[in-house]
């Protein structure tokens, strides 16, 4: 980041957002461009109007005090020469109380103008909103107008009508100016029609409105100066003492704001996931902690530049009130952040929601209440005890910057050895599986539903026939919620269930769940089978697997697979520089959000698009995945994570290399295209910049009902389980096409193939699931379980209990003779004979939960035996572990 983007992060980038937020909110209203740009010129001036007044008055008074300087001033530089004239020079402006540096009062109101010029056309010249929008006369207020047609020539209007305003409202405000001042105003007058005369005529529209506005607050101002010289100057005396403003009480609490917004929100967000939050869509990846830098600078340019700037300049109105604005703001941003924050699902990398955020009513006025309480409370203490108001603001500072200090340390160890960069290329990857000897491919589906199936199939029969010889388990149960605690048993079977990995409590989970992932194809390796591995499920505990963990093995041969075949897509070639702005601008908007009411984070959140426009409104869509959750059919932008894992499921088929011999054959891989939810576009199930599902979701309403069980698409979060249904049915298009390429290629009647989940999803999406009494479904812990055995034909359900622990028994059944655990030296079972003992907590991420056992003050331990489906075998379970 370079001094001059640090300087725009502070000075430009705020006053930006501002005029965004403005404009968003004035479409989303009107659903009018042109008028919502009339609404940003008019608030932007009415809350500018204060500040524009007391700079031409300080610009008045320093003109005055040199026109009376100007006599003697004149007489010194005639009369002296030399050092005697500077130093008579610099007596005399002692004397007058007047500062070299006092000639920049004389033009405060212009260099007002240049970050406001400088944000407001970045914002309107770049906004793909007004582009092919009409307006009147105008045609595009996206292009230059060019209204004035001369034979072939054409004119642009609104920049010389805009320039004319100008020149006029600079005219009367210099009515009796020196002829100086009027040339002054005309050039810079000339330099904005230089600038804005190719623009687009959104942007000179606006500033001819401004200009407009400038205009008659000119007109204006020379009225009341005339009405009201005299009693101007009988309150010469009086207005000369200006009250005082506690600078020292608006800078600490602008402080607070600073760090609390720019850095230890941010730094919560970054810290919970910092490889989720690495930009992998540009060519050089860096450190995410470095995106709070712009979090930071945009806070600093908002609390400790701007806001106290406005303060100071309007400290005659203001001072009796700033120190009681600023500390309530700031008191209240913490606790509505420490005490009040609420989540709503699983936080992308693009800092939106998994579910909708809405808040209960009972919520928002409890947090209001609260807010209330503590602004009585602050106005209280600074009006009696501002002193120790202060050293409290001191406390809160060193206490959130040691979070956010605590954060990145965190942060920094969680990357400490990581190379930024894929262990592999697209072109590396190499699946071998062989056409006479025996294959077995084990494919985990991140959180994908097996209740889903039936319902898959119904609506697409040529995807069910794709499955043909395999057999379908519904009554399946996993051992957790979350992937961290169910994910191990699929990898390495019963012997790292939640309950067996804490009972070895001397070890750290992250090397018993590495040891999981090395149980199958350790087994293959030593039984001569040629062993390949895609993506293992949090390898090392890495966001991006870790496939070191097979490093000291040279017989098994492990891929990076999702994300490096995004080069196959033109899609992320822009990717990452969209990824980037929205990071950069995000992360304080986030903050910011956070630091509010409830009853204002919902409409700063936007459905996550943050206000910004392009993107919430469907002009940007190269990055965004924002579900409108009014509608649950519609979806601006494409997620780059599913589209990631997307890729890689798509390209199976691509990496499959051949043998034609009898070696046998293992391949495990892990994908989570059904876990990353989105909307696709339907029918057809494919990711798109815009999808608009209205009227395809309206008129089959009816393949949400198989054999008279109903999948409730709007008993929970309608969005959310229209982009878990959708992304299943993509998972089953994809492997439909990798199931017929191995047909085609003699592949598929030799070949063992197991679909299994780690766990499914909290949606309770179907009646019969529901246990009784409990506020719990069986489809929580509910995964897919298909298996296709070699040379089996016909597709078949069966109602066997099983776990999705059995995935390595099912692998290994018949092809190993007694297979044993080669770590843990346990024979591979399948017996559930008993009960299976289920974890049940929040405690999801890898980040906070890396201890050496599963733990969680707020756990609880269920079980459950030979039927998911009836409430009878569901039981909670004591654990004494």
């Amino acid at each position: 980041m370079t001094f001059l983007d640090c300087v725009f992060a502070c000075l430009v980038a705020p006053l930006e957002l501002l005029f965004e937020v403005i404009f968003f909110f004035s479409y989303k209203f009107s659903n009018h461009v042109g008028l919502s740009i009339v609404a940003l010129s008019l608030v932007v001036n009415l809350l500018l109007l204060p500040l524009y007044f007391q700079a031409d008055k300080i610009e008045k008074e320093q003109k005055e005090k040199k026109k009376r300087m100007k006599k003697w001033t004149d007489h010194i530089k005639k009369t002296f020469k030399g050092n005697e004239r500077v130093m008579m020079l610099q007596t005399y402006n002692r004397i007058n109380d007047y500062k070299v540096t006092d000639v920049f009062k004389e033009s405060i109101s212009l260099f007002l103008q240049i970050p406001f010029f400088i944000a407001a056309y970045r914002f309107l010249s770049g906004m793909k909103l007004l582009q092919g929008i009409s307006m009147g006369p105008i045609r595009d207020l996206g292009s230059p107008d060019g209204l004035i047609k001369l034979g072939t020539l054409s004119l642009n209007f609104l920049p010389i009508f805009m320039t004319l305003i100008n020149i006029a409202a600079g005219f009367v405000y210099s009515e009796k100016g020196q002829i100086k001042d009027k040339i002054k105003l005309i050039l810079v007058a000339l330099v904005f029609l230089v600038l804005l005369y190719d623009s687009p005529s959104g942007l000179v529209f606006y500033w001819t409105l401004n200009n407009l506005f400038s205009l008659g607050k000119n007109i204006v101002s020379k009225l009341r100066q005339h009405s009201n010289e005299e009693a101007k100057e009988e309150k010469t005396s009086e207005s000369s003492k200006k009250p005082g403003m506690d600078m020292g009480m608006i800078f600490l609490s602008g402080a607070v704001l600073a760090i609390a917004t720019g850095l230890w929100i941010p730094s919560d967000v970054v810290s919970q996931n910092p490889l989720e939050m690495i930009n992998w869509f540009i060519s050089d990846p860096y450190d995410p902690a470095l995106y709070m830098v712009s979090s930071f600078l945009n806070a600093v340019g908002l609390f400790l530049i701007w806001i106290p700037l406005f303060l100071y300049i309007m400290r005659n109105k203001m001072a009796s009130i700033a120190s009681y604005i600023m500390a309530s703001a700031a008191f209240v941003c913490v606790m509505n952040y420490f005490v009040f924050n609420k989540n709503f699902g699983l936080l992308s990398e693009k800092l939106i929601y998994e579910n909708p955020m809405r808040y209960k009513i009972s919520d928002t006025v409890l947090n209001l209440l609260a807010d209330i309480a503590v602004i009585a409370v602050c106005v209280f203490v600074v009006n009696r005890f501002s002193k120790y108001v202060k050293v409290f603001l001191v406390v809160t500072i060193v206490a959130i910057s040691t979070i956010f200090f605590l954060n990145v340390r965190l942060i920094e160890s969680l990357l400490a050895d990581f190379s930024y960069e894929y262990a592999n290329t697209a072109e590396d990857v190499m699946v071998p599986l062989s056409t006479e000897g025996q294959n077995v491919v084990v494919i985990m589906m991140d959180r994908m539903m097996a209740q889903y199936l039936p319902y898959v199939f119904n609506e697409r029969p040529d995807v069910a026939k794709q499955f043909d010889g395999f057999t379908y388990y519904p009554n399946t149960a996993s051992f957790g919620l979350y992937t961290n605690h169910a994910s191990p048993a699929v990898f390495g079977g019963y012997d790292y269930t939640p309950e067996e990995l804490n009972a070895r409590s001397d070890e750290l989970l992250v090397d018993k769940h590495n040891e999981s992932l090395r149980v199958l194809p350790t087994i293959f390796a030593d039984n001569g089978w040629e062993v390949t591995v895609g993506d293992p499920t949090y390898a090392n505990y890495q966001w991006i697997a870790d496939t070191g963990i097979y490093d000291n093995d040279e017989r098994i041969h492990a891929y990076n697979m999702s994300g490096v075949f995004n080069s196959s897509s033109e899609l992320f070639v822009e990717v990452g520089e969209d990824f980037e702005n929205r990071l950069n601008r995000n992360l304080f908007c986030y903050g910011f959000m956070k630091s509010m009411p409830y009853f204002c984070q919902s409409a700063l959140y936007a459905s996550g698009s943050y206000t910004q426009i392009d993107n919430y409104f469907g002009r940007d869509t190269q990055i965004g995945n924002v579900i409108d959750s009014l509608t649950e059919h519609t979806q601006i932008g494409i997620y780059e994570t599913y589209y990631s894992n997307y890729l890689a499921l798509a390209a199976l088929s691509d990496v499959v290399e051949i043998r034609q011999d009898d070696q046998n054959c293992f391949f495990m891989f892990s994908s989570g295209v059904t876990h990353d939810a989105c909307l696709l576009q339907e029918p057809e199930y494919m990711p798109a910049e815009l999808v608009n599902n209205t009227e395809f979701d309206e008129a089959h309403k009816d393949r949400f009902i198989v054999d008279g069980v109903e999948l409730h698409i709007d008993k929970n979060c309608p969005a959310l389980t229209y982009a878990n249904y959708q992304t299943n049915v993509a998972a089953c298009i994809e492997l439909g096409k990798f199931f017929d390429y191995l047909r085609e290629n003699d592949l598929y009647d030799n070949t063992r193939i197991i679909i299994v989940a780690d766990h499914g999803n909290l949606q309770q999406e179907f009646d019969d699931m529901m246990i009784k009494d409990w506020n719990f479904s069986a489809q929580a812990v509910n995964p897919i379980l298909m298996v296709k055995d070699f040379n089996s034909t016909d597709f078949s359900t069966s109602y066997e209990f099983m776990t999705n622990a059995d995935t390595p028994y099912l692998a290994l059944l018949g092809l190993v003779e007694n297979p044993v655990n080669p770590f843990t030296q346990n024979p591979i079972r399948s017996d559930k004979s008993g009960e299976m003992h289920i974890y049940v907590s929040n405690e999801k991420s890898t980040v906070t939960n890396n201890g050496t056992r599963f733990e969680d003050p707020d756990e609880v331990w269920i079980s459950v035996k030979d039927n998911i489906f009836e409430d009878d075998n569901w039981d909670f379970y004591e654990y004494k572990g």
